[in-house]
């Protein structure tokens, strides 16, 4: 039978191998591209490179390096939250002593690929995609799902919807993901003993992910939501909300000292003071997060088509809604609300935002804080329907797989001029067919192949470059058949497959 925290036909050795295994073949799998930066994460980067190299968040000697930038009293400052570059000061920081790496050149043009670049992003984005896939994992068994459908959920997420591009990009989608999921998982804890400290560390996690991306606001206030209901229903002591409260006021206390030292208050930000005029038709300081009306002719383009349409690039998630619903048939009201909520949440702002499309990106970008939250309810139709749910959620998977890798292989960042970007650009890169010079610098993205064996890539011929890429679906498929073959042998019989 499964035991109060569910994982059920689970064995000891499974709960350590499945999550685990999943967050390396994830890793292993975002360290193979070096994609090219564009505004939006040199923005991002540049603060981290300042911090680092010169002690200082003024991106001044930086200003040719974006345009995603904010200005106040001729100086100037990323336009961006400061969470993500906080977070990747620590590994590049590392990347410098490690492997030598120059402190980032100021003045300049602006570039497509420097070193530090790659490993910042690994160690942000990649990683933090890693470790959210390892908890969407532990959040599967919970629920009900074996150790093989909850490898299949964590492997979706991060290699079958765009959470794999951004996962290579520095953008802060990835690491607002992993906060939330991770101050989701300790929330919802069936059975803990002793919860306060956890309530502590959900509530930094939730208000972190604010001071990486300030969108996913109302899901930390969904979360403190739920932390207030499990108080009311007696599933957690007054005194787990306010380690909560306490947990989620210093990351609160960060970004109002950042925003104080930068724009002179703690309460601005930095999209109220946007350098380019561009983004300032968008953003004000009347209307700094530059929200609308709710436009809903957005809402069909946001889900079907090729453009940008959710479930073209992420087609597994087709399962989400009758997931959540089927988490509340099985008691999982929390949980099942929580998902669905967040993931409406998002929609709302996105339907509600002038620049929709998301600029250059693959899919729709600014849906992609609702991806873990639709895996959950994936994970709870594979709980309710065992094996006979498996198969369409991997071939569904499967094909998500394929339409990402694509876009990952061109770089993934896709301009939104481009109405139809997988026959306009994608294919036409992959098949070597004649195409206009690419701005990433050559038809394929940067790879561990192309770096480390650039002779033998330069010297295939344009219909030929793709295969670059077999090592690693090669190495994929291996490794993921190794860690299916790998689970329940010797788990305890229960009644979920």
């Amino acid at each position: 039978m499964a035991d109060r925290g569910g994982f059920p036909g689970w064995s000891a050795r499974d709960r350590v191998v499945t999550p685990i295994g999943v967050a390396l073949i994830l890793f292993a799998s975002f360290a193979f591209f070096w994609q090219a930066r564009d505004w939006n994460s040199a923005s991002r980067l540049m603060l981290a490179y300042a911090l680092v190299d010169q002690g200082t968040i003024r991106l001044d000697d930086y200003r040719v390096q974006t345009n995603d930038i904010a200005r106040i009293d001729d100086r100037y400052y990323t336009d961006k939250q400061p969470g993500y570059s906080l977070v990747a000061t620590i590994p590049y920081a590392i990347a410098k002593v490690a492997f030598g790496v120059p402190d980032h050149p100021i003045g300049g043009p602006a570039l497509r690929h420097w070193p530090g670049d790659y490993w910042a992003t690994l160690g942000t984005a990649g990683l933090a995609t890693a470790i959210g896939a390892a908890v969407l994992v532990l959040l599967a068994g919970r629920v009900g799902c074996g150790p093989r459908a909850s490898a299949l959920v964590g492997l979706s997420y991060g290699l079958a919807t765009p959470a794999y591009a951004y996962a290579t990009m520095s953008y802060g989608h990835q690491l607002a993901a992993a906060c939330l999921l991770g101050a989701l998982a300790l929330i919802d804890r069936p059975g803990a003993r002793g919860p306060s400290w956890g309530m502590l560390l959900a509530g930094c996690l939730a208000s972190y992910a604010s001071v990486v991306e300030l969108s996913v606001g109302p899901i930390s206030a969904i979360l403190a939501g739920f932390v207030l209901a499990k108080v009311l229903s007696k599933g957690l002591p007054v005194k787990g909300l306010g380690m909560f409260a306490v947990g989620a006021a210093g990351p609160t206390l960060v970004l109002m000292g950042y925003n104080l030292s930068a724009f002179g208050s703690p309460f601005d930000i930095g999209y109220a003071h946007h350098a380019t005029e561009q983004f300032a038709q968008v953003h004000s300081e009347d209307n700094p997060l530059g929200l609308r009306s709710p436009d809903w002719s957005r809402a069909v383009p946001l889900l079907w088509g090729r453009y940008r349409g959710l479930f073209f690039y992420a087609p597994i998630l087709l399962l989400a809604v009758p997931g959540w619903f089927a988490l509340m048939a099985r008691k999982r009201w929390g949980l099942g609300l929580v998902a669905l909520l967040a993931s409406l949440a998002v929609f709302l702002i996105n339907v509600s935002y002038p620049e929709w499309t998301g600029g250059w990106s693959t899919g729709p970008r600014l849906l992609v804080p609702l991806l873990p939250f639709g895996m959950i309810g994936v994970a709870g139709l594979l709980a309710a329907g065992g094996r006979w749910a498996s198969i369409p959620a991997a071939l569904l998977a499967t094909a998500g797989g394929v339409v990402i890798l694509l876009f990952q292989g061109v770089g993934a960042q896709l301009p939104q001029d481009v109405t139809d970007p997988i026959t306009q650009i994608v294919l036409p890169h992959w098949l070597g067919e004649p195409v206009a010079p690419w701005w990433i610098g050559g038809r394929f993205t940067r790879t561990i192949v192309s770096e480390g064996w650039p002779d033998w890539v330069g010297r295939l011929d344009s219909g030929r470059q793709w295969l670059q890429f077999v090592p690693l679906v090669l190495g994929q498929v291996v490794a993921i058949a190794a860690l299916m073959a790998a689970l329940g042998r010797g788990a305890r019989r229960g009644p979920t497959p």
